[in-house]
């Protein structure tokens, strides 16, 4: 897996229909890329992000579309979450890789240190995300969601084929 950067206006796009689609660019000061690529289906990509950990996540179990990541150095630190019943398409058109040396091109930081700690987390998260063998844990989610719609995980999960279809759309107008 690798850090990603999504054209914003396909998010927003996509936002129309499915609120849970996430943010990439909250603020000057925030910024959060997206990782993948978990699988491809066609001429997509799946893709999904991180989430700060709150504390509410503390007490959460991990399930089959929810993963908790632990600081490597400090296994008691919650540092983030993935939850891959967030997962959506993206046409590989809409992305572009995120380039830790032009950081600065996508957030503003304070200081040179908040700079550092901010690709020191990045790099926490990447490491732990790929050891965790996420694109079969998604394709597996991907499949549960048609399988068995009535499970309670396929509920939680976004409509990932409308979310193709959604996809090939965007894909299609950009070219009328």
């Amino acid at each position: 897996m690798r850090w990603i950067n999504v054209n914003e206006q396909y998010l927003d796009y996509l936002r129309e229909s499915e609120n849970r689609i996430p943010r990439t660019d909250y603020g000057t000061n925030r910024y959060k890329p997206f990782f993948g690529i978990l699988f491809e289906v066609g001429d997509l990509y799946y893709i999904t992000q991180v989430s700060h950990a709150q504390p509410r996540h503390n007490t959460l179990r991990q399930q089959k579309d929810f993963y908790k990541i632990y600081d490597p150095q400090n296994p008691r630190r919650l540092i983030a979450v993935v939850n891959l019943n967030y997962m959506f398409p993206i046409p590989k058109s809409e992305t572009t890789p995120f380039e830790k040396n032009k950081i600065h091109t996508y957030r503003t930081f304070d200081s040179e240190i908040e700079k550092s700690k901010y690709i020191d987390l990045l790099d926490k998260e990447l490491q732990v995300i790929n050891s965790m063998d996420m694109g079969t844990k998604a394709k597996y989610i991907y499949q549960l969601k048609y399988d068995k719609p009535e499970h309670v995980v396929a509920k939680r999960c976004i409509d990932f084929k409308d979310m193709e279809r959604l996809a090939l759309q965007y894909e299609q107008k950009k070219y009328l």
